[in-house]
């Protein structure tokens, strides 16, 4: 993505308009004393892009200010955006939009934020299908995401640039304290929103996948019932000798079609009733097969009392690997013969799997097999046998058979269905979605994120002192940067402003080289950075004069930094800039290409000068 500003443009009340110009692909300082305007800046950016409150100073600067703008480069377009000054702390809803870059003598509103807004996030890759994945207390699942979360990853603003513990702006504020971990990936490129629509398809097709399951389960069941009623059904035919007793149920049952159909109603000559002697018969399998499992529990009870007495056996082991080392009497020999003899005898016995054992298990399968048959054949045979007392029951019989039968022919219908054909449909498509895992992915950002760091620590080693061989140690979990002792898995507490300065640089860095590189769409490709020298320089009336020698070497080892991810990002033909706010002076980065000075705020020169106040 391509993206810089241009310009940071305030309209006065008085009629003045005040500009702020940056370069693209440089590192754009704007240097000079305390309470001068340098951080309103950020917070001006921030009011343009869309911010729900504000932290612009109302002394000197929006006391003053009737509009705020800043002109953007998107992709090679130009864009100027404007924004109503706050009210009583109040934000405005009034824009002002240009889709050429046009600044205006003095803007007028023109464009409504929600519209606006979106089409700004368009430029960023953002649309309706870029959602938050899970909620919170302050998000809610499925929530479109904003623009501004991403926002998170350009800015190191003065109150955390030292933080030991918070990397990131805003995470005071609820909202993007858990927008943060739900956008992280998205903003690196760990994720996709392809990716995330093709994970989103698939659980609802899962989720179908399983319905169908459940709704075949209950078929299934259905089935089953079918089947029982079915059965006994033609059971109470057979009591009745309307059909042969030996014919299987679907036979059973297309005889009893052709009965009704053809209006036949012969009761059979021949009545055998041999639904006690299955009943018997079963009975007996049924013994057989208990009298095997107890033989087989038993007989796994003296193969375990063997091995018991083989354990026990063991310091014979012993005795015959130290024959040597022993006392022995005369008759010691005899007794270790015959003891080794009888290890050995139980030892074979438990090694060799007996034949009878496992020709029990195949007769017990054997037997179970056929009592299974004999259940079923049982199923369908009448306990006892009944005759018609007249005509009129036979047929009012007959007529019940048929509205069951006729039933179960609409039932049977509807549970022969294409069930299976559609679960293999649904499978092939969550197949050819073909999402990624995010966890593999993500694990290896980590492991490049900390190689990359890694290489910034080798830049700076003069300013890291203790920790100049350390190791990075990215925390996915809390989104921190710490420093590992090399060859351990201790992680270091660096202590000191300086270190946490370098650290808060470090993980900005590495996570826009790495944005870079996957071309991720929604981070821009710009960051600002308040006062990275304020470990060495101080603030407000506590503030050094100078800076000592060794303060200087960290702060040029900072702005080698800064020059050269410049250089990087030029070389692989990438667009990026840097906005940052400073007290230093301009002698300290001397020679450097990408250091650009933008405007020195002192001797009266402010983001509103005092010749713009008359």
């Amino acid at each position: 993505m391509k993206f810089h500003f241009n310009e940071l443009i305030i309209w006065l009340k008085n009629g003045h308009v005040r500009t702020v110009s940056f370069l693209p692909n440089k590192v754009n300082i704007i240097t000079g004393g305390s309470n001068t305007g340098k951080t309103a800046i950020l917070d001006i950016i921030d009011y343009c892009l869309f911010a729900s409150k504000h932290n612009i100073s109302e002394s000197m600067i929006n006391e003053n200010a009737s509009w705020y703008g800043i002109r953007i480069s998107i992709g090679g377009k130009n864009y100027t955006i404007a924004r109503e000054a706050p009210s009583k702390g109040k934000v405005s809803s009034s824009y002002y939009f240009s889709s050429v870059g046009k600044v205006p003598d003095v803007p007028v509103a023109n464009n409504a934020e929600k519209a606006l807004k979106q089409m700004i996030s368009a430029e960023f890759g953002i649309d309706q299908d870029t959602k938050v994945s899970y909620g919170g207390k302050a998000l809610r699942a499925n929530s479109k995401i904003s623009l501004r979360y991403f926002l998170l990853f350009n800015t190191i603003s003065q109150n955390i640039i030292t933080h030991s513990e918070q990397f990131f702006d805003k995470q005071n504020n609820s909202r993007y304290r858990e927008a943060l971990p739900r956008t992280f990936d998205l903003a690196v490129g760990i994720d996709t929103v392809t990716n995330i629509l093709k994970k989103e398809k698939i659980v609802e097709l899962e989720s179908k996948l399983r319905r169908l399951g459940k709704e075949s389960g209950e078929r299934i069941k259905k089935h089953d019932v079918f089947h029982s009623n079915l059965s006994k059904t033609v059971s109470a035919a057979k009591e009745y000798s309307l059909i042969p007793q030996e014919q299987e149920i679907n036979k059973s049952v297309e005889l009893l079609r052709n009965m009704i159909d053809n209006e036949e109603a012969t009761e059979l000559d021949v009545i055998e009733n041999r639904y006690e002697e299955l009943a018997v018969r079963t009975n007996q399998l049924a013994r057989k097969i208990r009298k095997l499992q107890t033989f087989e529990k038993e007989y796994e009870v003296y193969r375990s009392g063997l091995k018991d007495t083989s354990d026990s056996l063991k310091p014979i082991d012993y005795l015959s690997e130290n024959y040597t080392e022993l006392v022995r009497t005369s008759i010691f020999n005899d007794i270790l013969i015959a003891l080794q003899s009888d290890q050995s005898l139980i030892k074979n016995s438990i090694a060799n799997h007996a034949p009878l054992q496992s020709n029990t298990v195949e007769i017990i399968k054997d037997l179970q097999a056929k009592k299974r048959e004999l259940e079923s054949t049982q199923l369908n045979r009448p306990k006892e046998m009944r005759a018609f007392k007249n005509e009129k029951e036979k047929y009012i019989f007959l007529g019940e058979v048929k509205a069951k039968l006729d039933l179960y022919a609409n039932t049977e219908s509807s549970i022969s269905d294409n069930t299976d054909l559609e679960q293999a449909k649904i499978q092939k498509q969550i197949d050819d979605l073909d999402a990624y895992s995010v966890q593999e992915k993500r694990e290896l950002f980590i492991n490049v994120l900390d190689e990359t760091i890694e290489d910034y620590i080798e830049l700076t080693k003069v300013a890291l002192e203790n920790y100049a061989d350390y190791k990075s140690a990215f925390n996915y979990k809390d989104k921190r940067l710490y420093l590992r002792k090399p060859k351990t898995q201790f992680i270091e507490n660096v202590g000191s402003s300086s270190n946490h300065m370098f650290l808060h640089l470090f993980l900005f860095l590495g996570l826009h080289e790495l944005i870079m590189v996957s071309d991720a769409r929604h981070v821009a490709p710009f960051l600002i950075i308040d006062q990275f020298s304020r470990p060495y320089w101080g603030e407000n009336t506590d503030r050094k004069e100078e800076l000592d020698h060794s303060d200087i070497s960290k702060v040029k080892a900072a702005l080698n930094l800064l020059d050269g991810f410049i250089s990087t990002a030029n070389e692989h033909d990438r667009e990026f800039q840097m906005i940052v706010f400073e007290h230093i002076g301009e002698e300290l980065w001397e020679g450097k290409d990408n250091i650009h000075l933008v405007e020195v705020f002192r001797d009266g020169n402010a983001l509103i000068p005092d010749s713009m106040l008359d």
